[in-house]
């Protein structure tokens, strides 16, 4: 039997350090310092933006959270397209490249650089970093997952109530904490959510009569329009239109207005009346101004 040597490894040693640094990083805190800047007691009426997750009936919420659900997936699929299997190696073994070639030219003197080179390097490094951070946004297919898990926490009993905990998400998509959070990050840049941070007063474990500020979970609401690009908001539109429709709920389109000529002015007949006599007062015989 191979016995497990308990000696730490380079590698358990760098990810050791990795999670020490990323401990003792500044982080964005508010006044409280407990928690992080931008949150809001949850008693406070900002932090209930319940009023924009009703809906009418029952209809238009099946047709809204279908049709932001097939969206969604409709993103996965552009993105699997636009970044195919081995997509994300080959640019950054592209980038890794690029910058060895740019580190040895650096070390050139001046006159030994090709002419042109830097600036080229330069701009294929911008193109893949902007490729890279195209990617690191793109819907998966974890993130379809976890968008169709969360609806089921929306309350549609009239409240709009909708604050899961990423743990309570995690269980019901069938992933971990961090899937969640990556997840919302790019909800959140496609437009297809939006949450308020919220915190509370709780007690202290060793202290019950001491109160500390701790952050609870996020208050989800939709805010479509204002969010979604315009391609994806009116592609939304265009799937909840058709669902709509398939319940009977979709308005008639108006009907076409004729344009109504306007009565005749009898002050304006009168006018042109007087003005044709005056001419012809003025005429002469012969047809022309006397």
């Amino acid at each position: 039997m191979t016995a497990l040597s308990s000696t730490p490894t380079i590698h358990s040693f760098g990810h050791l350090a990795g999670r020490i640094a990323q401990a003792s990083a500044p982080r964005d805190r508010g006044p409280d310092r407990r928690v992080r800047a931008g949150c809001i007691d949850e008693a406070e009426p900002a932090a209930q933006p319940w009023d924009r997750n009703r809906f009418s009936s029952s209809a238009e919420r099946i047709s809204t959270t279908e049709s932001l659900v097939a969206v969604t997936k409709e993103l996965e699929a552009e993105h699997r397209a636009a970044f195919p299997r081995g997509a994300l190696k080959e640019l950054q073994d592209d980038q890794q490249r690029l910058r060895a070639e740019a580190a040895e030219l650096a070390a050139l003197p001046a006159d030994q650089r090709p002419i042109g080179r830097p600036a080229a390097i330069r701009i294929e490094l911008e193109r893949i970093a902007a490729a890279l951070e195209q990617h690191s946004l793109g819907i998966t297919r974890a993130d379809v997952r976890v968008y169709e898990a969360i609806f089921d926490f929306l309350c549609f009993a009239g409240s709009g109530q909708w604050f899961p905990s990423w743990a309570a998400i995690a269980v019901a998509a069938n992933c971990c904490e961090k899937t969640v959070g990556r997840a919302l990050k790019r909800f959140k840049h496609h437009g297809l959510i939006a949450w308020k941070s919220r915190s509370t007063m709780k007690s202290r474990r060793c202290d019950p009569a001491a109160k500390q500020r701790v952050q609870t979970s996020h208050a989800y609401f939709l805010d479509l329009k204002k969010r979604m690009a315009e391609r994806v908001y009116q592609r939304f539109v265009q799937l909840r239109d058709r669902r709509l429709k398939r319940f009977g709920l979709a308005k008639p389109p108006a009907a076409p207005r004729h344009a109504i000529a306007a009565p005749p002015n009898r002050d304006v007949a009168d006018q042109r009346r007087a003005v044709a006599s005056l001419g012809a007062a003025l005429s002469g015989p012969d047809g022309h101004l006397g």
